[in-house]
């Protein structure tokens, strides 16, 4: 059995239905698959997902809804991949450089602030934006692969995170952007 693992505000824009539907598309080749949603309902945020939508998807048996947590590195290492099909312009990801960082291959969209953490077949996968198909498909890649696999793909990702996306050098990055405006 996979566990897949989405982080976010439940927002449409973060990939909320293609992430439900791809979890629809999957579960009928693989059942056991378990396609978990952890993060708030912004419902000051215009595009919120509605939490009756919610709601029916867990009764639904899609998704199961783990709402808010404070625990949420236990939830991370309980899961076999962080999925993050965002079209949101995010910046880079906080989620997916935590994800890197405890060794968790990434399944995330091929857009600014996201492709930057997964090289494509190495520590995850890149999907196309707002695409069913081409998340189902980054899936279904994950699911066909054998536990070493997934553990080399983790393992690559924390050498990305290390070597990447040090916080000393983002912090040395910091520093010379605003001592050069202040």
């Amino acid at each position: 059995m996979c566990k897949f693992l989405m982080i976010s505000r439940v927002l449409y824009d973060k990939g909320y239905s293609q992430y439900v539907e791809s979890a629809r598309l999957i579960k009928n080749s693989h059942p056991s698959a378990k396609f978990m949603l952890l993060g708030d309902i912004d419902e000051d945020y215009p595009n919120h997902v509605p939490r009756e939508v919610v709601e029916n998807d867990v009764r639904n048996g899609l998704i199961d809804y783990l709402g808010y947590r404070s625990n949420v590195k236990e939830i991370i290492m309980g899961c076999d991949c962080i999925v993050h099909p965002t079209y949101y312009n995010e910046g880079l990801s906080r989620v997916l450089m935590e994800g890197l960082a405890m060794r968790k291959p990434i399944i995330t969209t091929d857009i600014p602030g996201c492709r930057e953490t997964v090289d494509d077949g190495v520590n995850g996968f890149l999907c196309e934006p707002r695409s069913v198909f081409s998340l189902t498909e980054c899936i279904k890649k994950f699911i066909m692969l054998s536990h070493e696999q997934r553990v080399i793909m983790g393992k690559a990702g924390r050498i990305k995170a290390e070597t990447t996306f040090d916080i000393s050098d983002v912090i040395k990055i910091y520093h010379s952007i605003t001592d050069k405006y202040m």
